[in-house]
């Protein structure tokens, strides 16, 4: 969704003519700009419009630095007999995105005690068993489960429906379950994963939480086992910004360019309209049958000036440096954020756009008490 739907245009309206040379401005006056919106599951395309460069670039580095997440801040180590040495296994930690929105949290600021209100607690204790120990084990959860399903097989419908749901209750514990991976020819190794943390509910977290904390992801792989090594710590996860640390920024990406706008200043037909076709970017050119006066075969219209990326390979073609003029606009921005997982990237632009608002209140308030200190 577009951050401003409106397209007014100051009288300082211009656009950035491309040429071989680079990059000329020229002042225009109410351009028609078109619009276009494309959200994904984590990634979201947005257009500023009519609006300073030092906005974009505002909200922009607030969707790194400044939007708060919730992430692992503080690693108890009891035991740690794997080959990963304490300090980077705590590193690995604090790099897993933990699905859980950090407004429902209080900072923890220096000199405050953890409490159910600004702290996530997590387990992690993993000992990697023999082959055969494995094995045995494997043999065993096979076993029970081929008898749950003849228990199943004789249940009317409605008690199957509430083991199933039963059963999808019991999703975070079957989560926690451990997966080996073997590979032929190598020695028995575990696989540690993200999704082996177990969240200890404190105070009254689960209540506030009925359907759990997790990690996004659960296969980000944290460390590997071989049989007698053993993981034991605990894990506490605070609320933060990007600004205290990396780990904490909710964007993998947020970046902006500007809009360039495509036109055909004269006719372009046959050979040179195939020719720029196949040396532009897919998707920005289309070819179209020739109006029947021209007595050429085909020509070519622009249909996508939001794929262009300002190829200049059309310049080497002197036709065709002279019948298309490219240039972007500097006050229309074309947003690409794409969220870590633990916000819609659409939440965190609102959030952003709010961070933003309080930045100038505070700016607002700071000028107008100092017009009162020297008035």
């Amino acid at each position: 969704m577009p951050i401003s739907k409106s397209t007014e245009k100051s009288t300082r309206t211009g656009i950035y003519v491309v040429k071989e040379s680079g990059l000329d401005y020229e002042h225009i006056r109410d351009a028609v700009i078109p619009k276009d919106e494309n959200e994904e599951e984590n990634t979201l395309v947005f257009e500023l419009i009519g609006c300073d460069p030092s906005f974009a670039n505002a909200l922009r580095r607030i969707l790194l630095s400044e939007v708060p997440t919730v992430a692992i801040e503080n690693v108890y180590m009891w035991n740690n007999t794997s080959i990963i040495h304490d300090e980077v296994l705590a590193h690995r930690l604090g790099l897993i995105p933990i699905d859980v929105d950090a407004r429902l949290f209080d900072p923890l600021e220096e000199g405050d005690d953890a409490t159910d209100r600004n702290t996530l607690v997590f387990q992690l204790q993993v000992k990697c068993p023999s082959r055969r120990q494995a094995a045995n084990t494997a043999a065993k959860k096979k076993k029970s489960s081929d008898k749950d399903d003849e228990e199943l097989n004789a249940l009317t419908e409605t008690e199957k429906s509430v083991v199933e749901n039963t059963n999808l209750d019991r999703a975070a514990f079957v989560a926690a379950k451990k997966v080996a991976i073997e590979t032929p020819g190598r020695p028995y190794t575990l696989h540690l994963y993200s999704k082996d943390l177990i969240w200890m509910p404190q105070g009254d977290q689960e209540s506030r939480f009925p359907n759990g904390i997790r990690p996004v992801h659960d296969d980000i792989l944290i460390a590997k086992l071989r049989p007698g090594q053993e993981i034991e710590l605990e894990a506490h996860a605070r609320y933060g910004i990007g600004q205290d640390h990396a780990k904490y920024s909710p964007v993998a990406t947020a970046s902006y360019r500007l809009y360039t706008n495509v036109e055909i200043v004269e006719p372009i037909y046959d050979e040179d309209a195939e020719e720029l076709a196949h040396l532009y970017e897919p998707g920005v050119f289309e070819l179209i049958p020739a109006p029947k006066k021209s007595g050429k075969k085909v020509t070519v219209k622009v249909v996508n000036p939001y794929a262009c990326t300002m190829s200049r390979n059309y310049m080497r073609n002197p036709t065709l440096n002279k019948s298309i003029r490219m240039t972007r606009v500097p006050n229309h921005f074309i947003f690409n954020v794409e969220s870590v997982g633990m916000h819609k990237p659409a939440v965190l632009v609102a959030e952003a756009i709010k961070v933003l608002q309080q930045k100038c209140t505070a700016l607002m308030e700071l000028t107008k008490l100092q017009e009162q200190a020297f008035s």
